[in-house]
């Protein structure tokens, strides 16, 4: 790592005559293979195989005076350009007490995060990612699909925290992302820090060309209103998990943003259903949202935000938690190690027989629309099926609205298990009207 240049420099730095009282970084190194392919086509000019090399990382800086500086570092800036770097951020510094927060020493758990074979192929090693476009290849000419695009990533770095106050942990850590869409139409992939294995791999892209195929059939007429919907586990991420962290943010709150006030936080009054809970594990092995330290060097650990429908405690970074006079929580970096949890999920076929004559609802547009004060939304979604007798009967275009914290506090709420996902999807009730 060149991160002891930087730290050098800005030990030794005084612009305009004042230098550093404290100080937190965190710098990243890593090394990333890609492999792409637009309309079947694959390693061409267009969309070449690609080694990059990247270095970057976050700053807080708290000056002799007091004021602070935070923002990013490039490569550069790390290396040779550290005492312009540091220059600049005095030029940028601000009053922020409560920003002027920098963590010492702590006790990091062990967390598997890195894999040697993905390590290898960030090294050079294509051969896997070749095998894997084989057999994406083959799944795409099984189904006589027209076109399919994708990228297959694989990357090894190392990253690590130090403070002035003696702070100075590191990891090493792997990353597998891909993500494969048919006919410009409907999309999978998967992230962790280790490849899946093969017979998992070609489950996802089964179950991809089946949602493919089944959006090719054009689906009979739908009366608008309210229907029994199954939101998939794409759906509940980005719409659900993606509300709720807004909510619970410590900066959210702070500043009176959300739907969600202080003094609910640890009190008896749930604010959800009373079965679903929200908590974070960033402890599990391989996991794409696993680690040992947050950016600001907190520790990882497991964190219920959401207790039975309670709110127990935001997420909440060092600033923040001082503001809010909370300790800081660790941070969710991913969705596969957030659990939303209620009662038993239904399997997904059972879900299905339950919301005969609605749909099932694979993506939706238009979620920064929602509004985040009150929870309404209206959001067009263009890659929905129609559920029959016998499951899903073919596509129909519309839009769903409702208010999303109603849905989470109803009774007719329930969680459904999808294979191969770990975010649970939603049986909901919400309006549906097709195009």
């Amino acid at each position: 790592m060149r991160a002891p240049r930087w730290i050098d420099a800005l030990r030794s730095s005084r612009p305009d005559g004042i230098g550093a009282a404290e100080w937190s970084l965190y710098a990243t190194e890593t090394r990333r293979i890609t492999l792409q392919t637009k309309d079947r086509e694959t390693g061409n000019a267009h969309v070449p195989l690609t080694i990059t090399d990247s270095a970057g990382g976050r700053y807080l800086i708290v000056w002799e005076d007091g004021l602070v500086s935070r923002g990013g570092l490039e490569r550069h800036d790390l290396e040779q350009g550290a005492a312009s770097a540091i220059a600049l951020a005095r030029a940028a510094a601000y009053d922020d007490a409560d920003a002027a927060a920098v963590l010492g020493p702590a006790e990091f758990a062990a967390v598997e995060l890195h894999d040697g074979k993905t390590a290898r192929v960030a090294a050079g090693d294509v051969g896997p990612l070749a095998e894997r476009w084989r057999l994406v290849r083959k799944t795409v000419e099984g189904g006589e699909f027209a076109t399919w695009s994708g990228a297959i990533h694989a990357s090894a770095g190392e990253a690590l925290v130090a403070t002035s106050r003696g702070l100075d942990v590191s990891v090493q850590t792997t990353q597998v992302r891909w993500h494969v869409s048919i006919d410009g139409e409907v999309g999978a992939g998967h992230s962790a820090r280790a490849f899946e294995s093969r017979d998992d791999f070609s489950a996802r892209l089964e179950r991809l060309a089946g949602c493919a195929a089944l959006l090719r059939k054009p689906a009979g007429p739908m009366v608008p209103g309210v229907h029994d919907l199954i939101l998939h586990p794409g759906v509940v991420e980005d719409l659900v998990l993606a509300t709720l962290l807004h909510h619970l943010d410590a900066s959210t709150i702070a500043h009176g943003e959300g739907h969600f006030r202080r003094e609910q936080f640890g009190s008896s009054g749930p604010v959800l259903r009373e079965d679903l809970s929200l908590r974070l594990d960033p402890l599990l092995p391989l996991r794409s949202g696993s680690y040992r330290f947050t950016r600001e060097g907190l520790p990882a650990k497991g964190c219920v935000f959401v207790d039975r429908g309670r709110l127990k405690t935001p997420v909440a970074g060092l600033k923040y938690a001082r503001r809010l006079g909370i300790p800081p929580t660790p941070i969710p970096y991913g969705s596969d190690t957030l659990f939303l949890e209620g009662p038993e999920p239904l399997r997904e076929r059972e879900a299905q027989a339950r919301a005969e004559g609605g749909a099932l609802v694979l993506s939706v547009l238009g979620v920064h629309t929602l509004d985040l004060a009150s929870g309404d939304f209206s959001l067009s979604a263009p890659q929905t099926l129609r559920l029959g007798a016998a499951g899903p009967e073919g596509r129909l275009r519309g839009t769903i609205s409702g208010n999303l914290f109603e849905i989470l506090r109803s009774d007719s709420l329930h969680l459904v298990r999808f294979e191969g996902e770990h975010t649970p999807g939603l049986l909901v009730r919400c309006r549906l009207d097709p195009e």
